[in-house]
């Protein structure tokens, strides 16, 4: 069974799954979209099919077997409307909106067609992240700290908040998808910011540090930092400090659990998170079976309301409830 694949947005994050799903079998590539015509012309140069700068006219003159939709967070503007129309299964890259009211209404459209998707959180593929998701079972977890700390990406829209959504929203929303992931919902959380650290940069207005402390359900808390200011390397993961356990988990590298009388250290094996994730997802198409997607538009939308929540926390300097 062949699955004919397109793409609306042809930037760095498509052009991954491009050369992934090109080594899948019985997939094809056949058409490329994107507002830069010239990245459409590269991506079909190497892998065939058409070219299209208009995701409209893409849709309506060639048959595809499902649709990623690779944008930044601002252009999202009827993408994923119109292959749900179209009765086409969707693959969109995080974060999936910037408006958390049009991507509900993206879920009931989903629910109504009951299409496959499939969102890009490719951590929640790994084989650590599955070998430590049975301890949060225990309900002895504590508390936990997470971070995204490093340098500033050098794409120009993620330093207009309005474009991005912010570091939060934008790239730690990651470390905010596992803690959901793991630990389960949040209620409530309040966030503090620090600005005024990257002056060189003309236009940018992103916060340059956050902390963003959250209330689950269950009772556990924790504290999640981001910074985007560092010119020396940083740090990318999670601590969770058990009732008689710590798990320290470096972002797609390893686990160290300490027990007290010993420690355990497992690395990341899997060598392609991109490949599992895609795999799985023409998997899905091929079997119609939802179940083998780890991370589906639905629950995406959690963690996008999670982080804009943190953004209004930000800017309203109060506590938020998290409303789904």
């Amino acid at each position: 069974m062949e699955i004919k694949i397109g793409f609306i947005g042809c930037g760095g994050i498509g052009n991954a799954h491009m050369s992934i799903l090109s080594q899948i079998p019985d997939v094809k590539l056949v058409g490329f979209c994107d507002a830069d015509e010239s990245k459409a012309k590269l991506a079909s140069e190497k892998y065939g099919g058409k070219i299209y700068n208009d995701y409209k006219k893409m849709l309506n003159e060639i048959e595809i077997d499902a649709c990623y939709i690779c944008l930044p967070p601002f252009a999202h503007q009827g993408q994923e409307e119109l292959c749900i129309e179209k009765n086409i299964p969707i693959f969109v890259e995080k974060p999936i909106h910037l408006n958390k009211n049009k991507a509900k209404k993206i879920i009931e459209k989903i629910k109504e067609k009951n299409l496959i998707n499939a969102v890009g959180y490719q951590d929640r593929y790994q084989n650590i992240i599955a070998y430590i998701k049975p301890f949060f079972s225990e309900n002895n977890l504590g508390f936990f700290t997470g971070w995204w700390v490093g340098g500033m990406p050098g794409v120009y829209w993620w330093r207009r908040k309005e474009m991005s959504g912010g570091q939060v929203v934008e790239q730690t929303t990651h470390i905010f998808d596992m803690s959901r992931y793991l630990i389960g919902e949040p209620v409530e959380l309040f966030s503090v910011k620090r600005t005024g650290l990257m002056k060189e940069f003309e236009g940018y207005n992103v916060e340059d540090a956050s902390a963003v402390s959250v209330y689950f359900e269950n009772d556990v808390f924790g504290v999640i930092f981001s910074g985007c200011f560092l010119n020396t390397s940083g740090k990318v993961g999670l601590d969770f400090y058990f009732k008689d356990k710590v798990i320290e988990y470096i972002e797609r590298q390893k686990v160290k659990i300490n027990y007290g009388n010993k420690i355990e250290e497992i690395y990341e094996t899997e060598e392609n998170l991109l490949l599992k994730e895609d795999s799985a997802f023409i998997e899905a198409i091929k079997t119609k079976n939802q179940s083998l997607i780890k991370s589906s538009y639905e629950d995406a939308y959690k963690t996008l309301v999670f982080t804009l929540s943190a953004n209004e926390a930000m800017e309203k300097n109060k506590i938020v409830k998290i409303k789904y």
